[in-house]
């Protein structure tokens, strides 16, 4: 009796340390994944906040040429990928709209779409 009460206690012990072992391996690839994520969020910020002060200090400098063409590049870039989607929801219809309307009396903008969409189609 005493062997089988020693091997039950046994045996939830080694379960225990086995989940214990398991779920801390689980949470340290869930705080990988999440690092991952908040590095590239953040260097997606950089870039973009980077080009927006380029741009800032063309205005400033009276360039609107060049802020136009820097500030025309992530508007190409969303028109490019999400255009030829069929809109899924009212606020890119919408989107997808504007960035039309303004591409037809924009010639810098669309030329930036036309680059940008050669370079995705490719």
């Amino acid at each position: 009796m005493k062997a089988l009460i020693a091997s039950g206690v046994l045996l939830v012990v080694g379960v225990l340390i086995g989940w214990r072992f398991g779920h801390h391996k689980a949470g340290h690839e869930t705080t990988a994944a999440v690092q991952q994520l908040v590095e590239a969020t953040e260097a997606s910020d950089a870039v973009e906040a980077a080009r927006d002060a380029r741009a800032i200090n063309s205005i400033e400098s009276g360039d609107t040429k060049e802020a136009v063409r820097l500030l025309s590049t992530p508007v190409a870039h969303y028109y490019a990928i999400y255009g030829d989607y069929i809109a899924k929801n009212e606020r890119r219809s919408n989107l997808l709209a504007l960035i039309t309307q303004m591409a037809k009396t924009n010639q810098v903008l669309m030329s930036s779409i036309l680059d940008v969409s050669n370079l995705v189609r490719r």
